[in-house]
């Protein structure tokens, strides 16, 4: 669920989407757990794992897995997060399983249709923005950045926009800047796209563009700029007629500064670094934050059932066309495996036991999120709780995470090893 995990002092604060489960996970999961899984590569290739046969009959109530995946929320419940929320749908009909609470001090139940922040899945949304631009011949992936912004960053002249885009440019993440050291603090602040770039840029690259993986919200804060630059138009705007419309996500939307969340939601919460999990009061509601912070990178507020409409469209051809969407889940090797292996553009897979699923996962102050689904999009699954830790014992609380989703494709829990 996004950068690089937590490093020492800074580990409140550097999450925000792929890295911060995996590297939770690291150690905890030995290497041959999930099984089959693509191959890892060096470098930027590595096609889409075709989806494979499940094991049960997943998405069906009745049929066993709403009851198992009933089991992994209130297993994650038990591990430490508030609430969890689970919505499926698989073609002839969705359901939607809770457990815990939505708020620790009113102890009311988490609203099946409640609003939360998807945090990196919004990279999915701008990804997909970015290759209609490409269709319509108004960008190209495989120019550099510094055509249409030039010295945006050092190297914008060797970086180009689908290194951007699958995390490959060398560029740094923002959120290791001293600034973003405290939720409470940042996200009381407004800070504009140009200033989060400029933060990041000052760091330093972490290496040459084009020569690994490594995961920069940054850059995405550069390509919600690219299509700003390119259209004429807000970014917000962009997303909402080419892609939240189409799909019928009418409950999504990208705030620029309104710390609030609107209609049904459940309170968010952080742990601060160093905090013991167990202790009364550890956990700090941090629902509302002035999210300029995030913008681009992981700053749409949505619900499940838009999420899975996001992904039903997206795969099922309603948004791009298939050589793009081939491009999407054509992924790079993450260093994840066998947890998130590969990342496209703009989408991630999960190492599931029947093969790999393409998706996303998002971490912010206050929620984390896990969405991934089936090759056309007809069997989609959604996962929400609404804390973010990055503490080690977080590994608890992720594994039925991961147990719930590979219950529903794959008819069986997720393997885990001795820790």
């Amino acid at each position: 669920m996004g950068v690089r995990g937590g490093r020492g002092r800074r580990g409140v604060r550097a999450v925000a989407g792929l890295g911060a489960v995996a590297g939770l996970l690291a150690g905890a999961i030995p290497a041959a757990a999930a099984h089959p899984q693509s191959q890892p590569v060096s470098g930027v290739t590595a096609g889409p794992t075709a989806d494979a046969a499940p094991l049960a009959l997943p998405g069906r109530a009745g049929g066993g897995t709403r009851e198992r995946v009933q089991k992994a929320l209130d297993a994650m419940v038990k591990a430490g997060a508030p609430g969890a929320l689970a919505r499926v749908d698989d073609g002839t009909g969705s359901w939607t399983v809770t457990s815990g609470v939505a708020d620790l001090r009113t102890r009311g139940a988490v609203p099946h249709d409640a609003r939360f922040r998807i945090a990196s899945l919004t990279k999915g949304v701008v990804a997909t923005v970015v290759m209609q631009l490409a269709e319509e011949g108004r960008l190209e992936l495989d120019r550099p950045v510094a055509d249409r912004l030039p010295g945006i960053v050092r190297d914008a002249d060797r970086i180009t926009t689908r290194q951007l885009l699958n995390h490959t440019s060398g560029l740094a993440d923002y959120l290791d800047h001293p600034e973003f050291e405290d939720p409470l603090v940042y996200g009381k602040r407004t800070y504009r796209p140009g200033q989060l770039v400029a933060l990041a840029d000052g760091l330093g690259p972490r290496h040459a563009p084009g020569t690994e993986f490594t995961y920069s919200n940054a850059g995405y804060i550069v390509l919600g700029m690219l299509v700003e630059k390119v259209t004429g138009h807000g970014l917000g705007e962009e997303m909402r007629r080419r892609v939240l419309a189409p799909a019928g996500m009418a409950r999504t939307y990208l705030p620029l500064t309104d710390p609030h969340l609107y209609g049904p939601h459940a309170t968010g919460y952080y742990l601060p670094t160093g905090a013991d999990p167990a202790a009364p009061g550890a956990l700090r509601p941090v629902t509302e934050l002035n999210p300029s912070f995030a913008w681009a990178a992981y700053g749409l507020v949505s619900d499940a059932r838009d999420v899975g409409r996001f992904y039903r469209a997206l795969f099922g051809g309603r948004l791009v066309r298939p050589a793009s969407l081939a491009q999407m889940r054509t992924g790079v090797d993450t260093r994840q495996a066998p947890v998130f292996p590969h990342y496209g553009l703009g989408l991630e897979s999960a190492g599931l036991t029947c093969g790999e699923r393409w998706g996303g996962t998002g971490s912010i102050p206050g929620y984390q999120t896990f969405a991934f689904a089936d090759a056309d999009g007809t069997r989609r699954m959604t996962l929400s709780v609404n804390v973010q830790r990055n503490d080690p014992k977080a590994a608890d609380m992720i594994y039925p995470g991961l147990d719930a989703l590979n219950e529903y494709f794959c008819g069986t829990p997720y393997p885990r090893g001795p820790r």
